[in-house]
């Protein structure tokens, strides 16, 4: 299978999208979840326009539309003032596409729910983290990633690299464009996005940087204005798990950037992760890694990642967990209690979906490490019943790793034009 890449039909999808609605108006798409992706959407799109607008959604094969009026809130320190306009659609049929439009516009653009169950179909995830040094990179490693035509996008923070400075809006502006550029099929359906936190959302990127921290949503909040504000997952406060039947449980982290790692998170992690001992993939991503592929393995957010939640994510049947911020590829060996064993969790990282990747640790003289790459790269998640496989690719589509034994590497045929 050859794998193809069309920087030039994505830009052209994008400046269609954006004349159809108007320079006025319109701005672009973002879709997310706050619930049982199986029969919910959160739809966002962002406008110049303040007053609520209607969505029109209705599901493939109907004829009649449904009418779904907007929340509106104000996208943070924006001038001239950007609106991002809500809706939230449930109960929807899962396994399914629905067509949706807004109100007054030709341009019709669709999303799929996802199956109720993984006993007769798959599921495939892209996975990354740290996503916008340049925006044409996050863009590159996006298509890429399209091309895989995964069912969803799951970022592990670091996104806009703004740090929560209210004069670095900017950069919020390419990050939403780059996603509508890279991550929005020729055929119009957009691909959901889910995000944690980073440091890089933050203002001097952790809570115990500020001595007046209070652990609120206002304090949050006001050290992390554009994460809390941008997005309807997790929000409040910070962290979450979102359900997908009871074949998924993806646990979105935060590693001491506006909550503590231990504490609160912590027995909130233990609680959840206890009551969803049926679920057949109990998933976390988070930030700071455990097991860095770049910075001190004593590191003390490092530390704290495996005093506080890997004895955990041990103790609940944990198989695979995202770790990000190190600007590299790595995955481990299987580890459990800080050794190499075959029952152990598997680590995947490091955060390099559109950054300038770092020097890496020797894979040959780092005890957890079994590949490490300094690359700019994203993972293709597969979930088959209750067994997962991957792979792993660079941003012009090379294949750098597979595990274990991935069936869609071992059947396909890499090729990729690479750019510069």
């Amino acid at each position: 299978m050859k794998i193809l890449n069309y920087p030039l039909l994505f830009l052209l999808l994008f400046i269609n999208q954006f004349q159809a609605f108007g320079q006025d108006e319109f701005i672009g798409w973002f879709l997310t979840w706050k619930e049982d992706p199986t029969s919910t959407m959160v739809v966002d799109w962002h406008s110049f326009e303040e007053s609520g607008q209607t969505l029109m959604v209705r599901k493939e094969g109907e004829q009649e539309w449904q009418e779904e009026n907007s929340n509106v809130h104000e996208f943070p320190f924006t001038s001239p003032p950007r609106w991002i306009h809500r809706v939230e659609l449930k109960g929807l049929d899962p396994d399914s596409r629905y067509d949706i439009r807004i109100e007054g516009q030709e341009r019709k653009m669709y999303f799929r729910t996802m199956p109720s169950d993984l006993g007769e179909k798959s599921i495939r995830i892209a996975v990354g983290g740290d996503t916008m040094h340049e925006k044409k990179n996050m863009e590159r490693t996006g298509r890429q990633a399209m091309s895989f035509d995964p069912d969803f996008v799951l970022i592990g923070g670091d996104l806009a690299y703004a740090n929560g400075n209210p004069e670095s809006v900017d950069r919020w502006y390419q990050w939403f464009e780059a996603y509508n550029n890279s991550l929005i099929a020729d055929d119009g359906r957009i691909v959901p996005m889910l995000v944690a936190i980073g440091n890089h959302e933050v203002q001097k990127g952790y809570y115990t940087s500020h001595s007046d921290f209070e652990p609120t949503d206002e304090h949050r909040e006001r050290i992390a204005p554009f994460f809390y504000n941008l997005f309807a997952f997790p929000s409040h406060p910070g962290y979450g798990v979102l359900d997908f039947g009871k074949y998924l449980s993806l646990f979105l982290l935060d590693t001491d950037h506006t909550n503590a790692i231990g504490g609160e998170q912590k027995d909130w992690l233990a609680e959840n992760l206890e009551s969803r001992s049926d679920v057949l993939h109990l998933i976390p991503i988070y930030h700071i890694p455990g097991f860095p592929s770049v910075r001190d393995y004593n590191g003390a957010g490092e530390r704290r990642v495996r005093e506080h939640w890997i004895p955990l994510f041990e103790q609940h049947g944990v198989r695979l967990a995202f770790e990000n911020h190190d600007h590299a590829y790595k995955r481990t060996y299987p580890i459990l209690e800080e050794k190499v064993n075959e029952r152990g969790i598997v680590y995947v990282g490091d955060g390099s979906w559109g950054t300038r990747p770092r020097e890496v640790h020797s894979a040959r003289n780092t005890w957890y490490l079994n590949k490490a790459q300094s690359i700019r790269a994203f993972t293709i998640l597969s979930l088959e019943g209750r067994g997962y496989s991957l792979i792993s690719v660079d941003e012009y589509g090379r294949v750098i790793d597979a595990y274990p034994n991935n069936p869609l590497y071992l059947r396909m045929e890499v090729k990729a034009e690479i750019e510069d």
